[in-house]
């Protein structure tokens, strides 16, 4: 049963995805079994199942094809936005969890879970937070999946009709200027090694840690063997397939009508997170599509992908959202830890 389950869940996903392309709509083969696999639970009540070492795979694959995206000067080109990019984050993070706090004070969501849910980024990692500090983990998924769809449904559109380049590469890796040898695949294997080694203990592990590793050899010239495109696409539907069969129809009804509240929050951010994307163009100069995909609340895989296919500069998004992850994931947690309580309501 549970192979038919699974082979259901990809078919289903794949088609949506091949859809999706057809129509010509942003992140298809991420959104397409996303959406595909809700309206199958929607619809049909249908028990989605995935393959779980797949996601793994995914990401490392997704990972590997951001870290092909850096040069020698992606590092230098990002340093001089770390201190805008840094105090802009910071405004960012500040408004969400304040947004938060004026929830929990005005409905019976205990602060703990509202404060939790409500961060921009690193569900993982919020995720062992509410279970030490006994907040309401099922809550918490929800709200940072209501955050995570509504980020990835909405940017991506937005970007791509209305801050998308005259001209977009069709890859992510093409700014690979030649072919390296077949046999350095085996790094690709090592920096999947790599990463699910330290799944539990570095947040993301399996996109960070091969990014960083691909991307130091591509900014030191050391050749490459570039991956066919389908390895990509892919990766793609499989993480398409994980964040869809993540999602639980039970534990959004659960919410109620919380999940109103937290999609409103989640519109709030982004809207805040175009307008700060404005205010660091203003600042530095940088290119617009590129700012609001720097400091979209979420999804650093996905941003990256559609700052490819938008012509803005994705390992240039890569790098500052991944600053941003490394702050949420290691320095949030210790702050709640210090002022929240441990108790809840719900």
């Amino acid at each position: 049963m549970a192979k038919k389950e699974t082979f259901v869940t990809y078919g289903v996903s794949l088609c949506s995805g091949v859809g999706f392309k057809c129509l010509h709509l942003p992140l298809p083969w991420i959104l397409g079994p996303v959406t595909g696999l809700l309206l199958l639970k929607l619809l049909l009540s249908y028990e989605t199942s995935t393959v779980r070492s797949a996601r793994d795979v995914g990401f490392t694959i997704l990972g590997v094809q951001i870290g092909l995206t850096f040069t020698a000067q992606t590092f230098t080109l990002v340093f001089p936005y770390l201190l805008p990019y840094t105090l802009l984050s910071l405004l960012l993070i500040s408004t969400s969890l304040f947004l938060a706090y004026l929830i929990a004070k005005k409905t019976a969501i205990d602060m703990t879970t509202s404060m939790i849910g409500s961060a921009p980024g690193g569900l993982s990692a919020m995720l062992a937070v509410s279970e030490s500090l006994k907040g309401n983990t099922v809550l918490v998924t929800i709200f940072h999946t209501i955050r995570l769809l509504s980020v990835l449904f909405i940017i991506p559109f937005i970007a791509t009709h209305f801050l998308s380049g005259s001209e977009a590469p069709s890859t992510l890796s093409n700014s690979r200027s030649s072919q390296g040898p077949l046999w350095t695949t085996l790094i690709y294997l090592a920096a999947f090694g790599l990463g699910y080694r330290f799944k539990d203990r570095i947040p993301a592990s399996c996109v960070i840690l091969p990014m960083i590793l691909i991307g130091l050899l591509q900014a030191f010239g050391f050749p490459l063997f570039q991956l066919p495109q389908v390895f990509y696409i892919a990766a793609q539907v499989i993480i398409g397939v994980h964040l869809g069969n993540s999602i639980r129809i039970r534990d959004l009804v659960i919410a109620g009508k919380y999940c109103s509240l937290y999609f409103g929050l989640s519109i709030i951010v982004i809207t805040l997170g175009i307008f700060l994307g404005w205010m660091l163009t203003s600042w530095t100069g940088m290119d617009f599509a590129t700012a609001v995909l720097s400091l979209a609340p979420g999804g650093l895989v996905e941003m990256s992908i559609t700052a490819n296919e938008t012509g803005a500069q994705p390992a240039l998004v890569s790098s500052l959202q991944m600053i941003r992850l490394l702050f949420i994931v290691m320095v949030l947690p210790l702050l709640f830890q210090k002022i929240l309580p441990r108790s809840h309501k719900l």
